[in-house]
């Protein structure tokens, strides 16, 4: 086993990974195999391909319901150990690929399913997956748009997207530039509400969607992305920012290598006083004060990676429109209280959209 360090971090990492599908059992097990920091990400893709190899005996049986669940396991298997792997791109492409294909897979056999969309995009094309509730008839739904972080993919939010499905939202989550496998055609960019502006001029030509009534949601990079969002396009009603920052720069010195090697690698930068020269441009100043959605910001006073002082800045900035929730003891995004923090989102959500 490695040393107990890099045991504990990896321990501290299980909430996040549990949130997003990861089965306890199999992180555990990864864990206490490895004899080296390499053996993480390959692990994971044994653990993937023993999921995959299941889902496929599955589906040869007809049990289609345990081969989604399978090929989903699979599939988070295979981000969990790509994710954070910033020294290596290609190796990284090629398990973010089998994460890809084994969603695929399992997409049509999801409850409710999934259905792959693609966004053209300036002189790109980039993926998303957009749910229907399994009660939806012929009215048109309002649609819940999930924005990552900046080294998360959209298979990442299965289990997000249950809760809002539950409650009679449609959602669409995508990998914009910087984000999944969309990185290798466009770098992060801190105007994201022109990505996600093709989302929405995507989700408008679906008869199924109601056009009045798209939110948005953001965890991290994300939780900045969604008010800027929401800032520059009033098709979006009703905006969550979850462990989102205001300004990047003003904490970006504080910040820890993991960190900034991730912000690094997906501004495409070629050393890190690029990347902290780049940063400067990913703030709300003179995009908050334009918001007039509704807003829920969500942080904790724990946060060790955007500090609390961001959220409370986005809040006051915004002013009347805005609703600061602070949870005590939460860490990043909350990840350590999901049975708290998510219902209370998609419930806030959909008063919004629905009511």
């Amino acid at each position: 086993m490695t040393d107990q360090h890099t045991k504990d971090h990896l321990i501290s990492r299980l909430p996040r990974l549990i949130g997003s599908g990861v089965d306890y059992n199999d992180a555990i097990n990864v864990i206490n195999n490895m004899k080296e920091v390499s053996d993480w990400s390959k692990g994971w893709e044994e653990t993937g391909r023993q999921h995959e190899n299941r889902a496929e005996i599955a589906l040869k049986s007809g049990n289609v319901e345990t081969a989604g669940e399978a090929y989903f396991r699979a599939a988070i298997s295979f981000h969990t150990g790509q994710a954070g792997n910033v020294e290596n791109p290609s190796e990284k492409l090629r398990v973010q690929t089998l994460q890809r294909e084994a969603y695929l897979k399992a997409m049509p056999y999801l409850q409710p399913p999934s259905e792959r969309i693609s966004i053209t995009f300036e002189d790109i094309e980039f993926p998303g997956n957009l749910r229907l509730p399994l009660n939806f008839n012929s009215n048109p739904l309002p649609c819940v748009l999930l924005n990552a972080g900046a080294d998360s993919t959209k298979e990442e939010f299965f289990t997000l997207e249950n809760e809002y499905l539950r409650r009679g939202l449609a959602t669409c989550a995508y990998d914009g530039p910087g984000q999944g496998m969309t990185w290798q055609q466009m770098k992060l960019r801190p105007d994201f509400e022109s990505p996600v502006g093709a989302v929405l001029d995507y989700l408008e030509t679906r008869p199924e969607l109601d056009k009045n009534k798209f939110g948005i949601w953001g965890r991290s990079m994300g939780g900045y992305a969604a008010p800027r969002v929401a800032a520059h396009d009033k098709r979006i009603k009703a905006c969550i920012a979850l462990g989102g920052y205001f300004d990047m720069f003003t904490f970006w010195d504080n910040s820890s290598d993991a960190l900034l090697d991730i912000l690094e690698f997906s501004f495409g930068a070629k050393s890190r006083s690029e990347a902290r020269e780049i940063s400067h441009d990913f703030t709300l100043i003179g995009s908050a004060e334009k918001i007039s959605c509704p807003v829920l910001v969500v942080h904790s006073d724990k946060d060790d990676v955007c500090p609390l002082s961001e959220a409370e800045r986005t809040a006051a900035t915004i002013g009347e429109s805005a609703e600061l929730i602070v949870y005590k003891g939460g860490n990043h995004c909350c990840d350590n209280m999901p049975a708290l923090v998510r219902p209370m989102m998609a419930d806030w959500m959909a008063n919004k959209l629905l009511n």
